[in-house]
């Protein structure tokens, strides 16, 4: 059994999760990648190493180097860890020797369309925030607004960013001005209604045929407070426990997926509103971030997922742990710095304490080199940040006085 993970980027903890678990379920995983200094390529659960162009750069060289990576190894499935590789190969899926687990394009860039997807899921009776077109009439109002992109990246977009980040506006100011920058950068930015409250994951996967195969929900810590997130308001969640299935929600998505014609992974997020009720932001069809917290309450999953995607049989729904924690260290250190509930001492101290006995996506006894690249990229980016910071501001003062 072979598979390809394709993660052209740096940075993917998700990946390096999903090889290692493929791994130790007797698949040989190889590695599509862009920097073979990266976390995945370096890590002792791949097999063979392909060097592959980001399709943010190449798209046709991307896809070109895929397939000939596919032919090369006789990999029977292929798994993208990015919204820009899923979207390049489900293009080209014509050029590849393997069968994708997407369904037809325009389907899946329809259940990645953030603005069709809440009116989908609002047609399914899934709980959405208020979402529209970013125009000028669209700007009303004094209170905060979350401005983000439609789409993360799409064919056609090359030289555009992988991902964009989603920003919390405080007013109609700063609002225009989000816009106005995703708009020059050729982003289609959209507004959103502000919901507080936590963040619930639910990370499903679903067979050729639309039959749910298995799901796991994650909830954010902690629950009384905003969650914990880096960057703080609207980024990625640092802190988070597996939590029993809402059945009823489950049932409601499997409905939208069928509606969407998706099948494979997918992984949805919702913020939990004050009157209780999940409203759903995001889509993610591609390996997420925080699989390895699914992985651990769920260990045969992306083996599962791997079968659906070369088109075989796959065996009984598997059982899910609740009660599994996950921790980002490092985002979740740089946000106690940043913000110091409670005080920074105190907070860097709780992310330390929070460290022991959660699961994390980048660790392992077995599996060390990965952790290390990624320790000595980060130490060696704030090394940088601390000394152009002194730079930049002696350079302001020169400039006022």
């Amino acid at each position: 059994m072979r598979v390809l993970i394709v993660a052209t980027g740096w940075n993917n903890r998700g990946a390096l999760a999903t090889s290692r678990a493929l791994a130790k379920a007797g698949w040989e995983v190889g590695c599509a990648t862009g920097d073979l200094k990266g976390l995945l390529a370096n890590s002792r659960s791949i097999s063979r190493l392909h060097r592959t162009p980001p399709p943010t750069a190449d798209l046709d060289g991307f896809v070109e180097a895929t397939a000939s990576a596919l032919r090369s190894s006789s990999y029977e499935a292929v798994l993208p860890s990015s919204d820009a590789e899923t979207f390049a190969l489900s293009l080209g899926r014509d050029r590849l020797p393997v069968p994708l687990p997407y369904p037809a394009h325009e389907a899946v860039l329809g259940a990645f369309d953030k603005l069709e997807l809440t009116r989908t899921a609002a047609d399914c009776g899934i709980g959405t925030p208020w979402t529209a077109p970013a125009t000028d009439a669209s700007v009303v109002g004094d209170g905060p607004v979350v401005v983000k992109v439609r789409f993360h990246w799409r064919p056609g977009s090359v030289g555009m960013p992988g991902r964009w980040r989603t920003y919390v506006c405080a007013d109609r100011e700063e609002a225009r001005r989000r816009i106005a920058e995703m708009r020059a950068a050729g982003g289609d930015p959209l507004l959103q209604e502000v919901v507080p409250g936590p963040l619930l994951h639910c990370h499903v996967l679903i067979d050729r045929g639309g039959s749910l195969v298995a799901a796991v929900q994650q909830r954010s810590e902690p629950v009384t407070e905003s969650p914990l997130t880096w960057p703080p308001g609207a980024g990625v969640r640092v802190r988070s426990v597996t939590v029993p299935l809402d059945q009823e929600l489950v049932a409601k998505i499997t409905v939208m997926l069928r509606r969407l014609g998706w099948f494979g992974f997918v992984g949805l997020m919702f913020i939990v509103g004050a009157d209780g009720v999940p409203r759903l932001v995001d889509f993610n069809g591609r390996i997420p971030m925080s699989f390895q917290q699914s992985i651990a309450a769920c260990p045969p999953l992306p083996d599962l997922w791997a079968r659906v995607a070369a088109g075989w049989p796959i065996g009984a729904p598997p059982a899910v742990r609740t009660g599994v924690r996950y921790q980002w260290l490092w985002g979740d250190l740089r946000r106690a710095v940043s913000e110091g509930r409670g005080g920074r001492a105190a907070d860097v101290l709780g992310c330390l304490a929070y460290a022991r006995g959660a699961t994390h996506g980048i660790w392992s006894s077995e599996d060390p080199w990965p952790v290390l690249r990624s320790w000595q990229q980060n130490l060696r980016r704030l090394a940088h940040r601390l000394v152009k910071g002194p730079r930049l501001r002696r350079s302001r003062s020169a400039i006022e006085l």
